[in-house]
């Protein structure tokens, strides 16, 4: 079995998507591989659910930690908009290949394999190696086991009653509290889904536009396995243009989406031009209330096949299979 080691970081400021998508690919591959996780930052609750999956946490004091963990026989697996080509060539000095999860295509890349979820990611947007590999678009979707395997199906316009509002793991603009006023205010659905992660800083706030909310149920660091059964008992979400969107897609919800921060821009605009997802362009109140009336009318795409997680092994595997 080889061994993979994961680096990747979360906390209010940068959010929790890196440690999310490096948890989901951690899952996919643990059956096939040795997964060893290493944070600067990590939150409780997602150290619990790496601990609960059987995935060792270690906390780092700094790189050079993480460096000296590497040698000829590990992937370094890296996630993090602050792990530049320098860096990258210091873990292929070690001797261990690397694999780079990445959304933006900006730098250059030393990677033997480089993952992009994005629908709009092509090779031609690298800057790479010759002999890199790619995995790239939503066959490549890294999503948590719990968000697989499920037989739902859209709901009809008529039946499109529970709504789910969920903005990631910090939210630090608090779209959540502006979303859910509205939503209250829209009066179209029978139940408001509230959801906000570990490092949601404006509960107090939020929690008193709720208390006027008779049918809001309100949800606050939950696990993976909550955080997809509340998903696949919507009907449609409001979320942002970021991992949490891959996850309302494959639970075939009706999806109202926008961005508020560079880094969705890629994936934003690609699934806008698929017409995945109903527009809210940066989430101002006009745009979530338009969105709110086209639910009903909306025509749903089915666009997340369930099958991402045999893919990546069998990328995995061609990585490793090069340190022999």
């Amino acid at each position: 079995m080889g061994s993979i080691k994961i680096r990747a970081d979360g906390s209010t400021k940068i959010g929790l998507g890196h440690l999310v998508r490096s948890k989901a690919l951690a899952d996919m591959l643990k059956e096939e591989f040795d997964i060893r996780f290493y944070s600067l930052q990590i939150s409780p609750s997602l150290r619990d659910e790496y601990d609960e999956s059987g995935v060792p946490v270690t906390v780092i004091d700094n790189e050079e930690e993480f460096l000296c963990s590497l040698n000829r026989s590990d992937i370094a697996v890296i996630d993090g908009y602050g792990f530049d080509c320098a860096y990258q060539k210091e873990i292929k000095r070690t001797g261990a290949k690397l694999v780079c999860i990445d959304d933006l295509a900006k730098g250059e890349f030393v990677a033997d394999l480089i993952i992009n979820q994005s629908p709009g990611a092509k090779i031609s947007d690298y800057n790479a190696l010759s002999e890199t590999q790619f995995a790239l678009g939503p066959d490549y979707a890294l999503l948590r086991p719990s968000f697989f395997g499920s037989n739902t199906e859209f709901s009809e316009p008529n039946h499109r009653k529970n709504l789910l509002i969920c903005f990631g793991g910090s939210d630090v603009q608090n779209i959540t509290e502006k979303a859910v006023k509205l939503a209250i205010d829209f009066k179209e659905f029978d139940k408001i889904t509230i959801i906000t992660g570990s490092a949601y800083s404006d509960e107090l706030s939020l929690k008193k536009t709720l208390k006027t909310c008779k049918n809001c149920n309100y949800h606050h660091a939950v696990s993976e396995k909550k955080m997809a059964e509340l998903m696949f008992d919507a009907d449609a979400a409001i979320v942002p243009a970021s991992g949490t969107l891959f996850e309302a897609l494959a639970t075939k919800n009706i999806v109202v989406s926008g961005m508020y921060i560079d880094n969705q821009k890629n994936n934003y605009e690609a699934f806008k031009n698929m017409n995945v997802f109903i527009d809210a362009g940066r989430f101002s109140e006009r745009e979530i209330e338009t969105a709110l009336r086209n639910i009903k009318h909306f025509e749903p795409i089915d666009i997340v096949d369930g099958k991402s997680p045999e893919r990546l092994v069998s990328a995995l595997k061609r990585v490793g299979q090069t340190n022999t």
